[in-house]
């Protein structure tokens, strides 16, 4: 199961950066077959609209029997429409029928498979009625009691989980892994292309400005509120007056220097122990990641939020778009090493034993239930809660509204099942009540990296530092005449840095459309599609582009520059804040030990990834999570085969 859910998942992968031919292998035939036969035999096409785009299918019939389905192109967001695509293909031909339910979470990808199937059938001379009879029902199903065992068990396929199993195997354990949606990769999948962590190597080859100077200074003459944060000045001090002295010019950076921001970018909310393990942790889990497949680009960016030039992004054209090189080379890995992965299981309780955690228990969704017991402990790593909608109105306390009105960035089977189910084995809850939202594009982001971009408002003015918190972003967003903003780039972004495809894998040009994604040769065309004064916004983006002569943004106070935006064609991006992220979870230690509602730690249980909370305090600087996911992830599994 676990090889063909992988396989599947690269194949999407492959198709979603890179596209695919339209051309079937039969053409089209409006003919009805004859001699009392379904189909004329062959390879038919055909294409529907899905959630981001059109999808194309080619159908394979032969003269009564759908024989197979191949996804040929699309336009939808890895990890959100996954188990639609990993599903429905083998439901209708089970079925012989394109009447089959919707996956749950990706209504319109699953809507748009189903009725490019569907026209494919009709090309092939289907009769309508034949080909959307009701499905026959299945027969009675015998449920089973499924049983596991292993040194580990591991709940969730996402990047903590994985990268978990791979310490858990390479320390010589066995491991079993949960995953309760049908494909791997989690919230991980869908993840926002940038891994922060301090790599000196690489940043030899970058120049400080004074503004970065002059950012470090600011840190350094903040009071400490602790002994780390007095001892994370100290070291910066230190190593910034060699610096100086040396008459260097390059970006300094160091892991006291992200554990600083960190802290301090979090509101001193954040554990200081966690957050000393994590960055001394972060490029050493770059580069394992680059040890086992993935493909770095040669420059590092600030992701939006990050506030440093110390963003990792995977070049994509390895293992896929987006966060995909953060959680698939591992998973490759794990399959290698013998790991085993159950999908479609659903952990509901963790089982307990003498005060010891022992395995777990929940159902499949064949509804055949199952205990998987661990002779080690047991991880939990299912992720946040961006995607619960009552669970985020419970805990949140700061923003004005996380209905169901308000979009999410996460995955569908983001839910915070595993703050539920640890909550049962008395584990403690920290920072709940911290829940992210960032500015994100209603179709798709052209660039995860903010040195190149600049936001306006309804009116076509700045309203904000762009490489500001994201809470600061996201809130002076909602302040703003209709709470949207415009990302607003030119050519040297978004084809010649990024070569005219998003860091999501899709073709710039084929996403523009003149109602959320924008192209013009001229500020004033651009202007005039954005229904804003083109006056306005020239002068906006002159005072942005003297900014970037100086160094120096008097108006707002950004300090991470990147090109003038002053070469056409010109590119604009219709953003909203969304919940994107939870920083509580389940109090952990360093050794990312569950700790219980008295303090102590929880024998056998662990947790990793965005489930845990403790580490990004009251708001996670952007690209922080990837390296917290696998930093974390890497100990948990280390340290639960101690």
């Amino acid at each position: 199961m676990f090889r063909k859910g992988i396989a599947l998942l690269l194949c999407v992968l492959m198709l979603f950066s890179l596209g695919a031919c339209n051309k079937g292998t039969n053409a089209p035939s409006n003919d009805a077959p004859s001699n009392g036969t379904l189909f004329n035999p062959g390879t038919y096409e055909g294409t529907a609209e899905g959630f981001n785009g059109n999808i194309t299918v080619a159908v394979t019939v032969s003269e009564n029997k759908i024989e197979s389905i191949e996804i040929k192109d699309h336009k939808e967001s890895i990890g959100v429409s996954d188990p639609a695509f990993n599903t429905l293909p083998d439901r209708i031909i089970e079925k012989q029928t394109v009447a089959v339910d919707t996956i749950s979470g990706c209504t319109a990808s699953s809507k748009g498979i189903l009725e490019a199937a569907k026209m494919a059938l009709l090309a092939a001379g289907a009769a309508e009625a034949d080909i959307t009879k009701a499905p026959s029902p299945d027969e009675e199903r015998v449920q089973q009691a499924l049983n596991y065992e292993a040194d580990v068990v591991i709940i969730g396929a996402g990047g903590a989980g994985m990268s978990a199993a791979y310490e858990a195997l390479q320390a010589g354990g066995t491991v079993v892994i949960l995953e309760k949606t049908g494909s791997i990769g989690g919230n991980t999948i869908a993840a926002g292309s940038a891994m922060n962590a301090a790599d000196p190597e690489r940043q030899k080859n970058m120049t400080m400005n004074d503004s970065e100077m002059r950012k470090i200074q600011e840190l350094l003459e903040l009071e400490p509120v602790d002994d780390y944060m007095s001892a994370w000045q100290k070291s910066v001090k230190s190593d910034l007056d060699a610096y100086i002295a040396s008459g260097s010019t390059y970006l300094y950076d160091s892991p006291d220097l992200h554990k600083l921001q960190t802290y301090v970018g979090g509101d001193y909310v954040g554990n200081p122990v966690l957050i000393d393990k994590y960055a001394e942790g972060a490029v050493e889990s770059v580069k394992l990641l680059e040890e086992i497949g993935t493909v770095w680009k040669d420059d590092l960016t600030a992701a939006i939020g990050a506030t440093w030039n110390r963003s990792h992004m995977p070049t994509g054209d390895v293992w896929g778009p987006k966060g995909a090189s953060f959680v698939l080379p591992q998973a490759a890995k794990v399959e290698e090493m013998g790991g085993e992965v159950k999908l479609n299981h659903k952990v509901e309780h963790i089982i307990s034993e003498e005060g010891k955690v022992v395995g777990v228990k929940g159902v499949t969704s064949d509804g055949d239930t199952f205990e998987a017991r661990a002779k080690k402990g047991v991880i939990i790593a299912t992720g946040g809660f961006g995607a619960n909608v009552e669970m985020r109105q419970k805990y949140n306390e700061f923003w004005p509204n996380l209905d169901e009105s308000v979009k999410t960035t996460n995955v569908s089977s983001a839910t915070g099942d595993g703050i539920t189910m640890a909550l049962e084995a008395d584990a403690n809850l920290v920072g709940m009540e911290w829940i992210q939202m960032l500015t994100n594009a209603d179709k798709q982001d052209f660039s995860a990296a903010i040195n190149n971009i600049v936001y306006v408002n309804a009116e076509g003015k700045r309203y904000v530092k762009e490489d500001g918190r994201r809470d600061e972003i996201a809130s002076a967003t909602l302040d703003q005449t209709g709470s949207y903003c415009y990302w607003i780039t030119d050519t040297q972004e978004a084809d010649e840095r990024l070569g005219g495809v998003t860091y999501a894998g899709f073709v710039i040009n084929d996403l523009i459309d003149g109602k959320l994604m924008y192209k013009a040769d001229t500020i004033e065309e651009l202007a005039e599609q954005l229904n804003i004064d083109p006056a306005t916004l020239q002068e906006t983006l002159d005072k942005y582009n003297a900014a970037v002569d100086k160094g120096v943004d008097e108006e707002f106070g950004r300090k991470v520059f990147g090109n003038k935006i002053e070469k056409g064609p010109y590119y604009a991006n219709y953003v909203t804040p969304k919940v994107h992220h939870t920083m509580g979870g389940i109090e952990i230690n360093e050794k990312a030990q569950v700790i219980n509602s008295s303090g102590q730690v929880i024998e056998g249980l662990y947790a990793a990834g965005e489930v845990a909370g403790g580490i990004h305090g009251a708001n996670r600087l952007g690209g922080n999570a990837i390296s917290d996911i696998v930093t974390f992830g890497r100990i948990a599994g280390t340290e639960i085969m101690k």
